[in-house]
């Protein structure tokens, strides 16, 4: 029995073939991969969830409200990363997730905005007839662009950065050309929303009002971005496929490799656990 022993604990202590290593480093390494896999794909559906959630934190026609202005935000944002050829991972994913926090936090006070806007467009025409009201919503509407740009690029720059840092060379370099391009691209189109839109309520302005943001970023987008990107971006294809191969490595390092080396094991203990003696016939 010692000498059993001895044999064991030598065996044990015997340096491991160059084989032996690749192997186990192999196995190891899958196993990796397949957990980074698993954990990557948690933060992406967790930055999702929050992404959708952040409406949710009102209720009734202010949560209403809230999707409508801040899911084409955050869908905005992703199409950025899309037309500037970015990967779309976590930190795309928690980009947009924060776009639609700053889309439901300034939905009611863009609510307000328009609501008062027909105020004051119902005012100036019952002074001085309806064009002249519609004057003055086209020109409230102007200045309430202003208000909510600055207001956006202010939070969405604390809520990306978590910082102020920074904030006012972003205003001093970014805002009086946003501005500029609004008026210049937007405004027209943008005028329908007060002169014919309002009778049907606050939350038909701020879809529309999104979708004017929206389109608004196809348009005024960033140098390095190109629209030719988003539409080859569209194409179904190279998802569904990108889709099956990811699955698929996933598939094989988290279920297959496992498998494989519990297989691999019971196989040779199998080889190694002596058969038992066959009986010799009897002699009849």
């Amino acid at each position: 029995m010692a000498e059993a022993n001895e044999l064991e604990q030598i065996a044990k202590n015997a340096p491991q073939t160059p084989q032996q290593e690749k192997k186990e480093t192999k196995q190891v390494n899958a196993w990796e991969s397949g957990l980074e896999e698993i954990v990557n794909a948690g933060k992406n559906v967790g930055a999702i969830a929050a992404e959708v959630a952040f409406p949710f934190m009102f209720s009734g026609q202010n949560r209403t409200n809230a999707m409508v202005n801040a899911y084409p935000l955050s869908l905005g944002a992703r199409v950025d990363d899309i037309m500037a050829k970015k990967p779309i991972d976590f930190k795309s994913n928690l980009r947009s997730a924060k776009e639609s926090l700053v889309g439901t936090l300034i939905a009611n006070p863009l609510a307000y905005m328009f609501r008062y806007i027909e105020v004051a467009r119902q005012y100036v025409a019952n002074l001085y007839g309806p064009i002249a009201g519609g004057a003055a919503a086209v020109g409230s509407l102007a200045l309430g662009q202003a208000a909510f740009i600055g207001g956006y690029m202010g939070l969405n720059h604390l809520v990306q950065n978590f910082s102020s840092k920074g904030i006012y060379n972003k205003f001093k370099n970014d805002y009086p050309t946003a501005i500029k391009n609004t008026w210049k691209y937007v405004l027209l189109l943008s005028a329908l929303n007060p002169l014919f839109l309002a009778p049907y309520g606050i939350t038909v302005q701020l879809a529309y009002g999104a979708l004017m943001s929206f389109l608004f970023r196809l348009v005024i987008k960033a140098k390095e971005a190109k629209f030719s990107n988003l539409v080859y971006a569209m194409n179904p294809i190279p998802y569904i496929s990108g889709g099956l191969n990811a699955t698929a490595k996933l598939a094989k390092s988290v279920i297959y490799n496992p498998l494989k080396a519990l297989y691999e094991i019971g196989s040779n203990f199998y080889k190694t656990t002596p058969k038992p003696p066959t009986p010799e016939p009897k002699p009849a």
